[in-house]
């Protein structure tokens, strides 16, 4: 193979890699710049609100904690913490490929209450008088505020979520607890505040 062939296929070669490269971070700039628009943030969060499961699909729980001390000491209980960081694809268009991204909520401290009920049981008499203790705790008190959401693109750059920001508290409390309630709820307590009767649609905004 003469020297004019050998650089002919290394100049192929190049122009390939550079492609292939310049491609890919293209796609992954075209993502980023989707996620910026604050129309297409209002669109998710209407979509996920009005559980379009055909748009919004969590792929997969990235990361997940709660802790607090409900159980130890649930009268003099105040604050909860959580982690829990999704995997999120997004159908912004039916003739595009879905736009991937993860969607975190975090908190040190989730201010809360707790309510509830406790009978102590009664034994020392007879089989059909005596009976176990019993009782049931549940949230009275909850601060959907405290948690934070944030956007990020798979590669870790955050997304300014302007369009979360810019919506009425209602709005914001409705998105968060649509994400996170289901994992709050089976890894702690039930929450039974008076928020939980709000909905997207006595709520206006989409």
């Amino acid at each position: 193979m003469n020297n004019r062939n050998i650089l002919k296929i290394i100049n192929e070669e190049i122009n390939n890699f550079d492609f292939l490269s310049n491609d890919e971070y293209l796609k992954e700039q075209e993502v980023t710049d989707l996620l910026q628009h604050e129309d297409l943030q209002k669109q998710f969060i209407c979509d996920a609100l009005l559980q379009k499961k055909d748009r919004v699909r969590v792929v997969g729980v990235v990361d997940s904690y709660i802790s607090g001390d409900w159980e130890d000491n649930p009268e003099d209980a105040r604050e909860v913490s959580l982690t829990y960081y999704l995997k999120m694809e997004y159908i912004y268009d039916i003739e595009q490929p879905p736009l991937q991204f993860e969607l975190n909520f975090d908190a040190d401290k989730i201010s809360i209450s707790i309510g509830g009920w406790y009978d102590p049981g009664r034994f020392g008499g007879t089989t059909d008088t005596d009976y176990a203790p019993e009782g049931e705790s549940w949230y009275d008190g909850f601060d959907w505020g405290d948690i934070n959401v944030a956007l990020y693109t798979l590669d870790g750059d955050e997304i300014d979520f302007k369009a979360f920001k810019n919506a009425p508290p209602k709005i914001q409390t409705l998105f968060i607890r649509e994400f996170t309630q289901n994992f709050i709820e089976s890894e702690s307590l039930d929450i039974q505040t008076r928020e939980m009767k709000d909905n997207v649609q006595n709520t206006p905004y989409c």
